[in-house]
């Protein structure tokens, strides 16, 4: 960034004309004053079109009367072009009342204060310090210009004591206003001036002192002092010339001054507002993994009512095998004992496929398929909300062509739904010839090996009716018959426990699969996120940079700016 541009060489402001800025309530005599100065009625009704324009008066030098004029420029501002001496060097600016100007007047609190080499600030007598006046003068203390009071209508109090106490009223709350050690006032009769001017014919009233010395009302007027102290200002050999320099060149460095001091206070604001933009982008990526807990605990309801279906099927399916390997069953457990593999499956093992696993495999098919959808739903909704908070949070960060138009349902879709998959991998058919394969090993298992006597014994057992009979007909078997018949429980047991196996290796299959499903769908919100993020925090990280710099140059221009203020006041 270029230095403050208000910044501009101090030494090209002496060769412009002294800014004198007039100001003070309504009919406080400002007009009186400027005339007393020019020594003529320069502003007066017809002249200046409405008191309620500033008017820049100007140095013209054409002598004749007749070549004055007034004019309004594009901008709106009036400038009167005069040939009064005084205004070779300097430029004077009538203002409307302090009223006035705090209300409507803008212009002149942003364009012709700050640029002002000094304020000439008209009291009048009769009303001094009103409250429009005092919050002018606050106003103007923030721009630290120097401010000259004149105290006008002076020949309204009825003597000196009346004067030195008004004198001393104004000073002591206008010292206070400026927070000023000092203040210089000048008290006059700005009419009873004009009038002895007027009074000489035009070509004298200008350097005029030694013949105005003797008027009777340009004494009492006490205007010969005021006078004397600004054209004191035009002569670089006086205290007060030596002054005006000063403060010429004063004035673009208080401006720069002042123009740094909100370019650092807004550059400050800016750059604690781009840094927590930072973090808020930030912490919204980092809130992925809030809604992947958020997520993980609302699938945990999913999860049960699946595993609740497959956890009923093994129940029905073990409570089945139980049923059929009964000793009480003999007859059925010797059909599928004698029954081959290729053969067509029994009437339990149909029921195992067609009333067990088949509807128990369908439901939970069809709520894997439904946790699928809410998994895509759940996330497609989220990347939507953030999605949506980027463009409405930051979307000044970064130009349109860098904004993210993706469409969230594509991007946030798993590549393949693994809970799914594992069903579809698992055959109710295969399932339930397994389950009939278990009853004919334990079968064979158990009676293979008996000889005809014991077979003869555990045939009678499928026509008793009791375990009481049963019990018996055994007793009746031969010794090695007894013991291969005693291990009929613990290969059932066996079965059982297969079964079991399957189901259960079949529910930590789905379990896994569906957290992976989790995982992957967490993880694919996550890197869209990450993704529709990119350019607001790569805006962001350089908008912090930049101002980082420019913090940097501004800190220069202040070192820069104080040394000139040092220059300033010690100049030879």
């Amino acid at each position: 960034m270029e230095e403050v541009s208000l910044l501009v060489d101090a030494t090209s402001r002496l060769s412009e004309p002294f800014l004198l800025v007039i100001v003070g309530e309504f009919n406080s005599g400002k007009s009186t004053v400027i005339n007393a100065l020019l020594g003529r009625k320069y502003l007066k009704d017809g002249v200046v079109p409405t008191t309620n324009e500033i008017t820049l008066l100007c140095y013209s030098d054409n002598d004749s009367i007749e070549q004055e004029r007034c004019e309004r420029h594009p901008d709106g501002q009036f400038i009167c072009y005069i040939s009064a001496p005084m205004l070779k060097e300097m430029n004077l600016v009538d203002t409307p009342g302090t009223n006035v100007i705090l209300q409507r007047q803008q212009r002149l609190t942003e364009e012709f204060v700050p640029r002002a080499d000094l304020i000439l600030f008209i009291l009048s007598a009769d009303r001094p310090l009103t409250e429009s006046e005092v919050a002018f003068l606050q106003y103007v203390q923030q721009w630290k210009k120097k401010v000259v009071f004149v105290l006008n209508k002076m020949d309204i109090y009825r003597s000196n004591s009346e004067l030195e106490e008004a004198i001393s009223f104004v000073k002591e709350n206008t010292k206070r206003l400026l927070n000023a050690e000092e203040v210089t006032l000048f008290p006059v009769s700005a009419r009873s001036a004009l009038e002895a001017k007027l009074s000489l014919p035009f070509p004298d009233r200008t350097n005029n002192e030694h013949v105005l010395i003797n008027h009777p009302q340009w004494g009492s007027s006490k205007f010969q002092d005021f006078q004397n102290y600004l054209l004191s200002f035009m002569d670089a050999s006086t205290a007060n010339g030596k002054e005006r320099i000063r403060l010429k060149m004063e004035t673009p460095v208080g401006i720069a001054d002042r123009v740094l001091s909100s370019c650092e206070r807004f550059v400050k604001i800016e750059l604690e507002n781009a840094v927590g933009d930072l973090k808020s982008i930030d912490d919204l990526v980092g809130s992925v993994k809030e809604y992947g807990l958020k997520l993980e605990a609302e699938s945990n309801g999913w999860k049960k009512q699946i595993l609740s279906l497959i956890e009923k099927a093994k129940t029905r399916a073990v409570n089945l095998m139980e049923s059929i390997l009964q000793l009480s069953n003999l007859d059925l457990i010797f059909v599928y004992m004698f029954k081959g593999e290729k053969s067509s499956s029994a009437p339990a093992t149909s029921s195992v496929q067609n009333e067990i696993l088949g509807p128990a495999l369908s439901d939970v098919q069809s709520l894997l398929g439904e946790y699928s959808r809410w998994l895509h739903s759940s996330n497609t909704e989220e990347a939507h909300r953030y999605l949506d908070n980027f463009h409405k949070k930051w979307d000044s960060l970064i130009e349109q062509r860098e904004m993210v138009w993706s469409d969230p349902q594509a991007l946030v879709r798993s590549d393949e739904e693994l809970s799914v998959k594992v069903l579809e991998n698992f055959n109710a058919g295969s399932a339930s010839r397994v389950f009939e394969k278990e009853i004919r090993e334990v079968a064979l298992g158990t009676f293979g090996g008996l000889g005809a006597a014991g077979l003869s014994a555990s045939l009678l057992t499928s026509v008793l009716s009791t375990t009481l009979e049963d019990l018996l007909a055994l007793a009746f078997c031969s010794a090695g018959g007894f013991l291969v018949i005693s291990n009929f429980p613990g290969r059932r047991k066996e079965a059982n426990e297969k079964i079991e196996k399957v189901a259960d290796a079949l529910t930590q299959e789905v379990e896994q699969a569906m957290k992976k499903d989790l995982i992957q769908s967490t993880e694919k919100l996550a890197q869209f996120v990450k993704s529709i993020s990119k350019p607001y925090r790569d805006a962001a990280q350089q908008k912090i940079k930049r101002l980082e710099l420019i913090q940097a140059e501004l800190a220069n221009t202040e070192r820069k700016i104080k040394n000139l203020k040092v220059d300033i006041k010690f100049p030879w």
